[in-house]
């Protein structure tokens, strides 16, 4: 077996031409990525689909890098030297071992603006190929100093001094006429500036009226993020072909692209944006008014003129004869490949029309949408079309369009007799769309009509990887709010996590925390959450808490992965975030003014304030040194990873002495509670309140030693919900992590008062709230994703589906049913989708939190070189210590239950569990019940 890249061929015959194409091939974590940085190394990884028989076993695989398509037809066993294979870059060889954590691209160039196509044999023992992927491509953006596309805009407008710019609109495009020869490949690569007055994207791009995607992404560091698109596709040899862009930023008015094209024979050819391209200033097409956004921001009120809008302005025939030359602008001085694609674009229709009248029609998409409407249509006269978006209704069934975020998303499209084709360009985040015309008369109402039936949802998405992930249960609210919150992660993740797309459009550490982990709960995507948490690292918010979030929340991203590459890029980043300031070196507890709240390192504890349980700020805060504890654990883990050993024990050191303290300090043996912190220091006096915060985070990040837990989960369960949506999400993942499942689902499926989920689904929300309700926070929002947390606690609290490794080489199935009769998950992991489900033979009972059941199947599915862990709940009637009979795939076998607790995955397993062995790839069924 070749372990090095060389140019070993499979024997003869050795590829079983009935192995499917059966997995996904993922460069960078993404699919197709045709932007990667040049001079990087690309790493590539692969996923085994439903295609794929979990129960075969790899044991080698082989990786072959053409720089041509037709790699399918080089079949690696009929190369007598396959380095020398017309086209290969590079040939692995058949390496021994399962490339679970990916496989680094080192041997292939990464120049700017190439391309290559990747195809993965998996082998069994024998040598015998048992499956093979479908081809992936893969190649780098231009860098960062463009060979020809240059900065461009419209040309500034002349307009009086107290009328509005009309500098801010302009459609970009031209035409490329490509020689008649067959193309390999093509990539347009795009950037624009600047993303900061809007916070949102500055372009939307066409080739050949295809969209492309819109852009940029928010830079981190002062650079320039350029998306890349594959056109190859769209492209046509020997024609006309046509590249367009609307483009909207107030300030920095630049736009720029490089198409790059390689031809059969292996030519290069490079086009550009300059000034022999088209520029049209769009300010009379999108009046100038008002702003949809908020007090944070300034966005465009879209308020279009039919009859000028450019809607085939991205087909080559398009007359463009009187629009003026593009002006070419300042150079951007550092471009940087985005790691993510841009957003697309998905179109759906309305899952109900209500007619308010004649003249007015409410649509309702079903669920929270990011976009706007596309509508092609034909009218026999003009209207003027009114456009309300809205995230819930009124009590008249109207729309309400003025959000209590202060955004106000209506707007005016002046639609003309004949065709009509035009689409939303900005953000705006909607359940609802009301559309009405002025008047009852018969034209207009009848014209109204054929807009209501051709209108279509526009919703910006960004690239998913697995759309597999799903949860069912016996319990319909359970499922309702599963699903209220997968879909919010779904639908509002666009290209880097914000607190919502609605009243700030800004990263939040808190935020991304609670976000990421439901996404990959739901997604095997980590790109877009690790750009997000590096965008958070360079740019910190003001809260004490959150840049603590941060850490665990790359902490959280590698335990996904499995990949370092994060965490060693950014290591001294990280340590920068640590609160080292505030240490006191002899009691290891943080000692700090609180501030405010508002203020550079104010303690939060929890937001909105009303949310707080009543806690009482001192200078030793119990909630801070919690989390800090926990960052600092992570801390010691991650560097430990990567070899910084004295980091990991100077970090391990300061975690425990945290713990210590907060344990023998801050706990009232009396209440059975962690006190709100110290008054005046380390050596002040215990300030004598118990928020319900206070224990929420010590039970989540501050490992409460066994023998108070009972105490503990007994004072928080007479609390019930006393704390926000945000804090929520910590409160329910202790509580399963405590082994007291069923307390937490109790929590999440809760029905009575506010502050519950089905409260939300009550109120119409079409995503989670930003508080339980509007009289906790006026101003909240109905699509904040740090509420969407069950989306994960569903997978990972009630299934206990966790990783034990970093990348989920061995993971855990812990189930904690509690009141639920049968679940059933679908956890798209690493290495695969792993599915689990449970069925209880009667009612479960619960005693302190704990679950007791009469009997259970369970059945769980495990990818290709994956193990699970399974420990089941503890049986009725059963003492600690006493069998049980277990059938695992149809074998009988005794097992006992512990005597004590033990700790697995980060959760507590208690006497009467029962710990089984651990279980291989392939599908498994497991029946308890009494001997």
């Amino acid at each position: 077996m070749n372990q090095s890249g060389g140019s070993t061929q499979a024997q003869a015959g050795n590829e079983d031409n009935s192995a499917g194409e059966s997995f996904q091939v993922l460069v960078n974590d993404r699919i197709n990525p045709v932007n990667i940085e040049p001079y990087t190394i690309p790493t590539l990884r692969w996923r085994y689909t439903d295609d794929f028989s979990y129960d075969l076993q790899p044991h080698a695989y082989q990786i072959i890098v053409a720089d041509r398509p037709d790699i399918n037809s080089l079949a690696p066993h009929r190369w007598p030297d396959a380095n020398a294979a017309a086209g290969v870059k590079w040939n692995s060889g058949i390496v021994e071992g399962d490339g679970f954590s990916g496989v680094s691209l080192n041997h292939v160039p990464m120049n700017p603006a190439q391309r290559y196509w990747a195809k993965v044999y998996v082998y069994d023992a024998n040598e015998v190929c048992i499956a093979r992927s479908s081809v992936a491509t893969f190649g780098t953006g231009p860098g960062h100093h463009w060979c020809v596309g240059k900065a461009i805009w419209s040309a500034p407008q002349q307009c009086a001094e107290a009328e509005p710019s009309l500098d801010d609109w302009a459609c970009l495009r031209t035409v490329i006429e490509l020689p008649d020869s067959p193309i390999r490949w093509a990539s347009l690569s795009v950037t624009a500036s600047s993303t900061c007055p809007s916070r949102q994207f500055v372009y939307r791009v066409w080739a050949n009226g295809q969209f492309l995607g819109c852009g940029p992404v928010f830079p981190i560091d002062g650079e320039h993020r350029y998306e890349g698109y594959d056109v190859t596709g769209l492209l046509k040899s020997g024609e006309r072909n046509a590249i367009s862009a609307i483009v909207y930023t107030q300030e920095d008015h630049r736009f720029a692209a490089q198409l790059d094209v390689c031809l059969n024979n292996g030519q290069m050819l490079h086009y550009g944006s300059d000034s022999t391209w088209k520029a049209q200033s769009l300010g009379e097409v999108f009046a100038p008014t008002q702003s949809i956004g908020s007090q944070y921001y300034w966005a465009p009120n879209e308020n279009i003129q039919a009859s000028s809008y450019p809607s085939q302005a991205s087909l080559p025939n398009y007359d463009d004869s009187d629009w003026p030359a593009a002006q070419e602008r300042q150079a951007f001085a550092r471009l940087v490949a985005s790691p993510l694609a841009g957003l697309a674009v998905e179109r759906y229709q309305p899952q109900s029309v209500r007619w308010l009248n004649p003249n007015r029609a409410v649509l309702d998409c079903g669920q929270s949408r990011m976009g706007g409407l596309a509508l092609k249509v034909d009218l026999h006269s003009s209207i003027d079309l009114d456009i309300r978006y809205g995230e819930v209704l009124e009590p008249s069934g109207q729309v309400r369009y003025q959000l209590n975020t202060s955004n106000c998303y209506r707007e005016n499209w002046h639609l003309q007799e004949g065709e009509n084709q035009l689409e939303t360009w900005g953000i705006r985040v909607f359940r609802y769309v009301e559309l009405s015309v002025a008047g009852v008369h018969s034209s207009a109402v009848d014209d109204l009509a054929r807009v209501v039936k051709q209108v279509e949802i526009a919703a910006l998405e960004p690239e998913r990887t697995s759309l597999s992930a799903d949860f069912q249960s016996s319990d319909q609210l359970l499922n309702d709010i599963w699903k209220l919150s997968s879909n919010t992660i779904d639908n509002l993740s666009a290209n880097i996590y914000v607190d919502s797309w609605t009243r700030e459009r800004a990263p939040y550490e808190a935020d991304a925390y609670i976000h990421q982990r439901a996404h990959m709960a739901l997604d095997d995507a980590p790109a877009l959450g690790r750009y997000t948490l590096d965008y958070l690292a360079a740019n910190r918010t003001w809260p004490t808490e959150w840049p603590l979030y941060t850490i665990m929340a790359i902490h959280d991203s590698w335990g996904h992965s499995g990949s370092l590459e994060q965490v060693r890029a950014g290591y001294q980043r990280l340590c920068a975030l640590l609160p080292e300031r505030y240490i006191d070196p002899e009691s290891g507890l943080l000692v700090k003014d609180p501030g405010q709240s508002s203020s550079f390192d104010g303690d939060i504890v929890d937001w909105p304030e009303a949310e707080r349980d009543g806690f009482v700020f001192g200078r030793v805060n119990t909630v801070i040194n919690c989390l800090a504890s926990q960052a600092y654990a992570d801390m010691a883990q991650i560097a430990r990873a990567l070899g910084h050993d004295g980091d990991a024990r100077l970090f391990g050191t300061r975690s425990q002495a945290m713990r210590s303290s907060i344990h023998a300090r801050l706990y009232d043996p009396e209440a059975g509670a962690y006190y709100d912190g110290l008054d005046t220091g380390s050596k002040g006096a215990p300030i004598q309140h118990h928020a319900a915060h206070s224990s929420i985070f010590a039970l989540a990040f501050a490992r409460v030693p066994i023998a108070r837990m009972h105490d503990l989960g007994d004072f928080l369960r007479k609390k019930g919900m006393p704390c926000s949506v945000y804090t929520a999400a910590i409160y329910i993942s202790g509580l399963y992590q405590a082994g007291f499942g069923a307390d937490a689902l109790e929590l999440i499926k809760a029905t009575s008062g506010l502050r519950t989920w089905e409260h939300m689904l009550d109120l119409g929300a079409g995503a989670t709230m930003e508080a339980w309700d509007p009289s906790l926070k006026p101003n909240t929002t109905y699509s904040h994703p740090w509420a969407a947390s069950p989306a994960y606690l569903m997978p990972h609290g009630l299934m206990g589906l966790k990783a034990l490794d970093p990348g989920w080489r061995r993971f855990s199935f812990i189930p904690q049913p509690g009141s639920v009769r049968e679940a059933s998950v679908v956890l798209p992991s690493h290495g695969g989708d792993i599915e689990a489900s449970y069925r209880l033979s009667g009612p479960a009972q619960v005693e302190a939190g704990r679950i007791f059941v009469p009997g259970m199947s369970a059945r769980v599915k495990v990818p290709p070189r994956q193990e699970v862990f399974p420990v089941l709940p503890a049986m009725l009637n059963l003492e600690p210590g006493q069998l049980a009979l277990f059938e695992i795939d149809g074998e009988l076998m005794q097992q006992a239950s512990v005597q004590e607790p033990f700790m697995l995955a980060n959760t507590i397993c208690w006497p009467g569990s029962f710990p089984l062995p651990p279980l291989a790839a392939g599908e498994h069924t497991i029946r308890m019940r009494r001997l």
